[in-house]
């Protein structure tokens, strides 16, 4: 970018693309890419004016704004395909491999996640892994996860464990309850571990 930029200033062309470099950036990208940009996706859909439903919830259940920031909520729009159009720049099978699309027999691969309040699930270095999406309205099932991918394995992750860490070290003791919003519940109270 620097070199077009300055190419650019006295008129001189820049270099040509590279298709070869865009490949291996392309192919660089892995499941890790894909889940972090769908939590960003979902944290701007929940700010944006369709997501007034989901912050009224959140509002009800006493979720204040520094805890929705501080969790990343997010909003998994009421679409079969936002979040497919959204990160179309990553390669079909790597959005499912990433629990991101559900690829049902010979049909088009789809959006996991609709029309639901998204929890990103993160590991212990604090980067997230996972979601678990709260349905928003009458619907089953009230919570859906990501399956089991390459990032995530269900049985062996512990949602809050990169925030509870470092707090049950220093006060040595750890709270442990049911589910995403207990936990969440607790750190609106002030409750860290």
């Amino acid at each position: 970018d620097a070199v077009k930029e300055l190419a650019g200033d006295p008129g001189l062309d820049g270099p040509a693309p590279d298709p070869r470099a865009a490949q291996k950036a392309e192919e660089q990208s892995s499941p890790r890419d894909v889940v972090q940009d769908a939590a960003a996706w979902f944290s701007y859909q929940l700010d944006i004016g369709s997501g007034g439903k989901a912050r009224d919830y959140l509002a009800r259940r006493g979720i204040s704004d520094a805890t929705r920031k501080a969790f990343s909520f997010g909003l998994a729009p009421d679409s079969r395909t936002a979040l497919k159009e959204a990160l179309s720049k990553y390669p079909t099978p790597m959005l499912v491999e990433s629990g991101m699309l559900i690829q049902v027999d010979n049909k088009d691969p789809y959006d996991r996640f609709r029309g639901r309040l998204m929890i990103p699930i993160r590991d212990a270095r604090g980067r997230v892994i996972a979601f678990g999406g709260r349905i928003l309205g009458d619907g089953e099932p009230k919570y859906l996860n990501s399956p089991d991918t390459p990032l995530f394995d269900k049985g062996r992750t512990l949602f809050n464990l990169d925030k509870a860490s470092p707090a049950s070290r220093r006060t040595n003791r750890v709270i442990v309850v049911e589910g995403y919003m207990d936990v969440i519940a607790l750190a609106e109270a002030g409750i860290e571990d």
